[in-house]
């Protein structure tokens, strides 16, 4: 079987969490969510929200 890679970018945000959760509720699909979020904080020297 050949592998598919899919990149989504949606909103607004209650739309793209449904879309998110319908995908990992596959067994043939692995989703990550804001991948480059980390390397975003880091690179920008801000804190995250939520710390």
């Amino acid at each position: 079987m050949e592998r598919v890679r899919l990149a989504m970018w949606s909103g607004p945000r209650n739309i793209s969490t449904a879309l998110m959760r319908a995908f990992e509720n596959r067994a043939d699909c692995a989703v990550v969510d804001e991948p480059f979020y980390g390397y975003y904080l880091r690179a920008t020297g801000l804190e995250h929200p939520v710390d």
